[in-house]
């Protein structure tokens, strides 16, 4: 698996959406947004290209596979979207120093939700992946995804700091 392609486009997400978080001026707001949508689009062309790679799907397999992959990417990213804005409140927040108890509830609450409307989207596309790739294919398939998703946590949980905990 292409783990480099990941981590690079990581650090370019990462810097930019820190940036952007904080409300450091590095250039214009339009700028910097176009730069994380870019950033966000290669990240996901890295993604594809890993599953095109390691899936090794046969032409009429990849027929069947890829509209549907297409929709489950698209349902996937409105909750990654809201990771992603969740992520950086939290580094606002953290960085103003106005942690209190009323938030720390709603982050975790807003965790538990995107992680568990990512389950729920995962679950719903399964029976769709199950009726144009064999069994071991579609487990390959959510291993991809669950390699890639942990690589991209790991990169988080260093760049994410803790809660200080009174």
């Amino acid at each position: 698996m292409r783990h480099n392609t990941i981590r690079q486009l990581l650090t370019v997400l990462a810097i930019l959406g820190s940036t952007a978080a904080l409300g450091q001026n590095t250039g214009s707001s339009v700028l910097e947004n176009q730069e994380l949508a870019n950033a966000r689009n290669l990240l996901q062309a890295g993604r594809a290209e890993i599953i095109r790679e390691d899936l090794r799907l046969t032409d009429e397999e990849s027929a069947g596979f890829w509209p549907v992959y297409d929709k489950y990417h698209a349902e996937i990213m409105v909750v990654r979207d809201r990771q992603a804005k969740i992520i950086a409140g939290f580094l606002i927040t953290y960085r103003k120093g106005a942690l209190d108890e009323e938030y720390a509830t709603g982050l975790i609450k807003g965790h538990f939700e995107t992680k568990g409307d990512l389950l729920k989207i995962q679950t719903k596309f399964l029976r769709q992946f199950r009726k144009v790739l064999p069994e071991l294919k579609v487990v390959r398939f959510y291993q991809l995804e669950n390699k890639m998703d942990a690589e991209i946590d790991a990169q988080l949980a260093l760049f994410v700091p803790l809660v200080e905990a009174m």
